[in-house]
């Protein structure tokens, strides 16, 4: 009778080990809601609902195998379960094969999994970072884990736009120690790496640039070996958990799916899911562009400023040519790296040709400037100079062109020694247009100086010199002389002034202009009546010499 109770008992303890078994396997792995292709899936079983607790998203890395000691769930679909620190959420971060655009972008390889579950959290651990990724911090960006921290970020940024939530999100990077690693993982160039895909999101993200990433997340690395380190981080997600921006008895399944849809939604209308490179490229195109424009315009203007004031630049083509090579090569050595990716070359030249027109018009403007200023300054000095060696020969005879050809000679000379500091060959801005410019008009100053006003001025003195000078005192003689002088006074307020004389001999002429016959002060001179029109006053002179 014993027996048969056995054989009774044992059925059932095997139908009970069963469904602990099966419990304990649903556990363990989770209840998948969204399989590899981006479908979402009916769920099998009941999925747990957000407690006290909180939420806890463990992204694995597709190609990397995670540590045992993380709790187990599918590596090819999300998934929602329940362990000890509450609910977990387990995706598949973004692949190196989805591009951006495409279908498989808004499928588990381009993130998209990744992104809506890291909406629901309040503690993200991004596993799967070997110290081989890290090595290479350069590439980071472009990695798969750069494009899974780019979708997450872009799906906060745009959940933030709309509903203002505000809650700061824990974001643990668990960094997988490889076998033949060498040296330590520099914690802080990782750090910066993170940051430096935050900007490039928020660069990709209309309205975004006022939230930083300290506003949003709390970012930890720890290099985790064994179970001791995957523990730590299990605490430290476990403690933040509760930040999840779910409610609690909301069921994380039904809200999941809901944010895997709005997360497709922004990625089939704006490919948010972007290589982060491209971004970044355009973004140190723009930088790049701003501060040479400001380098080479402050050099510009201190040039402007001096030729403005009719002087000359001091070696102007060298200094120039520096200046526009120097500030190209610049923005080449700092635009490099977009040249090699063909969505961003197109706009690195684009603002490349942007930076050299503004350069190059800049230094034309300034070309022109110091030639006409260089040319004022030599018709000047060549005029004076003609001026000083008029005494010698009479102006307009063939004696005087021939003493100041030498003197043409020599000023053509200083200004084509000048003109060919102002050079800029790179530019095709020669001396040779402007030295056949200022040849010519030499040749004409030095035709038309006789009837210059100044050489006509310089005359009338020698003649005033001569007829004024003192007779000896021996000769004896009688000189008279008329001085006629009239004034000229029409209709005004003394707007209009001049004067012309005349002298011949001992006589002389003089007329006076100005129309100020309405003028308050000249009426009350006149006793109240206007002025004559024209009055004419004549003096005679008498010299007697005995």
């Amino acid at each position: 009778q014993n027996k048969k109770k056995q054989y009774q008992i044992m059925p059932s303890k095997l139908l009970l080990c069963f469904c602990l078994l099966v419990a304990v396997v649903e556990r363990t792995t989770g209840t998948s809601v969204i399989d590899a292709s981006g479908n979402v899936l009916k769920p099998h079983s009941p999925t747990p609902s957000a407690d006290e607790n909180g939420v806890i998203v463990l992204l694995t890395s597709p190609g990397t195998s995670v540590l045992p000691e993380f709790p187990s769930a599918p590596t090819d679909a999300v998934s929602v379960s329940r362990i000890s620190q509450g609910v977990l959420i387990s995706s598949p971060g973004a692949t190196l094969s989805a591009s951006a655009g495409s279908e498989e972008s808004t499928s588990l390889d381009g993130g998209a999994g990744a992104a809506a579950s890291g909406l629901l959290g309040g503690a993200i651990i991004l596993s799967g970072v070997t110290t081989a990724d890290v090595a290479s911090s350069s590439d980071f960006a472009d990695s798969r884990h750069g494009r899974t921290l780019t979708g997450l970020f872009v799906s906060r940024l745009k959940q933030e736009q709309q509903e203002k939530s505000g809650a700061k999100q824990l974001l643990v990077i668990a960094v997988q120690e490889d076998e033949d690693a060498d040296g330590e993982v520099d914690v802080e160039s990782l750090k910066a790496q993170v940051q430096k895909v935050y900007a490039v999101a928020v660069g990709g993200t209309t309205g975004a640039a006022s939230k930083s990433m300290e506003d949003l997340y709390e970012v930890e690395v720890v290099v985790v070996k064994g179970e001791e380190d995957v523990k730590k981080v299990m605490t430290m997600a476990s403690a933040a958990a509760p930040r999840s921006a779910l409610p609690q008895g909301v069921n994380v399944a039904s809200a999941l799916v809901e944010a895997y849809g709005k997360v497709n939604s922004h990625t089939s209308s704006h490919s948010s899911v972007e290589t982060p490179s491209i971004t970044e490229a355009v973004l140190a195109c723009d930088d790049a562009y701003a501060r040479h424009v400001r380098a080479a315009r402050a050099k510009l203007s201190a040039w402007k400023g001096r030729s403005s004031r009719g002087l000359i630049i001091d070696k102007f083509g060298p200094s120039a040519s520096t200046l526009l090579k120097r500030t190209m090569d610049l923005y080449d050595r700092d635009t490099m790296a977009s040249a090699g990716l063909s969505a961003a070359a197109p706009y690195r030249l684009e603002m490349r040709s942007k930076l050299r027109s503004i350069v190059e018009k800049a230094v034309r403007e300034l070309f022109a400037s110091q030639v006409e200023n260089l040319e004022k300054s030599t018709l000047k000095k060549f005029n004076g100079l003609l001026l000083r060696k008029m005494g010698k020969n009479d102006a307009g005879s063939q004696d005087f062109y021939n003493d100041n050809a030498s003197a043409l000679r020599s000023a053509a000379f200083a200004f084509d020694t000048a003109v060919t500091d102002l050079e800029v060959p790179s530019l095709s801005l020669t001396k040779t247009k402007a030295l056949a410019s200022v040849n010519g008009k030499l040749n004409s100053a030095l035709l038309s100086f006789p009837d210059s006003p100044a050489a006509k001025l310089k005359s009338m003195k020698e003649v005033q010199q001569m007829v004024s000078r003192q007779k000896k005192p021996t000769e004896r003689s009688v000189d008279v002389g008329l001085d006629l002088v009239a004034m000229i006074r029409p209709d005004g307020f003394g707007s209009l002034q001049g004067f012309a004389g005349y002298n011949l001999g001992e006589n002389s002429i003089t007329v006076g202009f100005n129309n100020d016959a309405d003028a308050p002060e000249v009426i009350s001179q006149f006793g109240g009546v206007r002025p004559p029109f024209i009055r004419v006053q004549p003096k005679l002179k008498l010299d007697v010499e005995l």
